[in-house]
């Protein structure tokens, strides 16, 4: 279940619709549903490889803890000289998380989920991050 609180009009979630659980953007139906305490068919999307790669995030083949571990990388487009990031990492124990970065210092907690991705992503640039999903 996810926190109503984290989610934004166009965060992408996972539905479940009878037998089947889809990713779908979150809509204000989706927000009537859980205030109506009906939260337990609607899950967040983990950062996965294949997520994090739908994202724009490019994997670092030369990360020293590969094959056990592996990192992504997304650069963010923001206007200065800082250098701003968001790495995402797949431990060795398949746990997958991210956080954000500007030169090379992190400047936010570890995060698990797409639509915490796209938060952090809209409130830095001010606009949408592509998902192809």
């Amino acid at each position: 279940m996810i926190d109503a609180s984290e989610l934004r009009i166009g965060n992408y979630i996972l539905h479940k619709a009878s037998v089947r659980i889809l990713p779908v953007k979150c809509t204000f139906q989706h927000f009537e549903l859980m205030a109506k305490g009906l939260a337990k068919d609607i899950f967040p999307i983990p950062l996965k490889p294949d997520i994090l790669q739908k994202c724009g995030f490019v994997e670092n083949k030369k990360y020293y803890l590969l094959p056990d571990a592996r990192e992504f990388i997304l650069t963010l487009p923001v206007m200065g000289n800082s250098k701003n990031e968001v790495y995402a990492y797949l431990n060795s124990n398949k746990e997958s998380y991210a956080r954000a970065t500007v030169n090379d210092l992190v400047i936010s907690n570890n995060f698990y989920y797409l639509h915490q991705l796209q938060n952090l992503y809209y409130v830095l640039l001010g606009k949408e991050l592509d998902v192809m999903l």
